[in-house]
């Protein structure tokens, strides 16, 4: 009898960090030491001006996608989210992670750090070159809510400043209305229409910093072309106003007929 009680206290101590874990709660046991790299996994150089930060960010299992450690989103409402955010990485081959906290900052600017440090100390978007995806986040913070999203690497082709800036004016109302999951899945939903559109390779890229850049070497001479036919159509507009006029070869030229009468 007290051996199964045993086994059920074992299976109780794992089950249930595990569950949690599934549902978006803070992992236990992740601790960032130097002997496991900080926790980091990707090519970045850690340097006495990083360290801090990296320990300061929580260290979580990059397959939950759903940090809700505010808990604003109930269990069915996360089954469900991960749902979609699993079929949206496996279209799109693009990260998305969603991030819950209640943290008091002085800039608007903390909360793009928070978002960036956490998604780039933990593990992910590893399967793409630049570490590509997507990071929401709501800081519930009383004295002055926040929401925003940060995109990484190659998740930024699809989607420049302003197109990101149209999305989070589309999604503001369920987030202002703490109508948290379906500001989730109206975002989702935003991205991929700019996603399924896809982008211009030979225009954009990203560059060896995770930063999206514009091709300028090869819209070089389209743009010489371009200006020098447009140069090329003012001319002849010109040329063709200013006509020269036809030399008059006698005297009946120089007259307006209905102004002379002849007697």
């Amino acid at each position: 009898m007290k051996k199964i009680l045993l086994y059920i206290l074992i299976a109780f101590i794992l089950i249930v960090p595990l569950k949690a874990s599934e549902l978006g709660h803070n992992s236990e046991g992740y601790e960032r030491t130097e002997s496991n790299n900080y926790g980091v996994n990707k090519k970045y150089n850690i340097t006495s001006s990083n360290l801090d930060n990296i320990k300061k960010t929580p260290y979580v299992d990059s397959s939950v996608k759903i940090y809700d450690f505010v808990n604003i989103l109930g269990d069915e409402e996360k089954k469900e989210l991960k749902s979609l955010i699993n079929g949206f990485i496996s279209e799109t081959g693009l990260e998305f992670v969603f991030v819950s906290i209640d943290m008091p900052y002085s800039n608007d600017s903390d909360n793009e750090v928070y978002a960036q440090d956490f998604y780039d100390y933990n593990d992910f978007g590893l399967n793409t070159e630049h570490y590509g995806g997507i990071i929401l986040y709501r800081n519930t913070y009383s004295s002055d809510p926040y929401y925003g999203a940060v995109l990484t690497g190659e998740a930024q082709l699809y989607c420049n400043e302003s197109c990101l800036d149209n999305i989070l004016d589309s999604v503001y109302d369920n987030f202002h209305s703490s109508n948290y999951k379906e500001a989730i899945k109206q975002f989702i939903q935003i991205y991929k229409s700019y996603y399924d559109k896809g982008y211009d390779p030979e225009k954009y890229y990203i560059d060896e910093n995770g930063s999206l850049k514009e091709n300028k070497e090869l819209n070089y001479v389209p743009s010489i072309l371009s200006g020098a036919f447009g140069t090329l159509l003012g001319m002849l507009g010109l040329v063709k106003k200013n006509k020269m006029v036809k030399k008059a070869s006698n005297a009946n030229d120089y007259l307006v007929k209905s102004s002379v009468e002849y007697l």
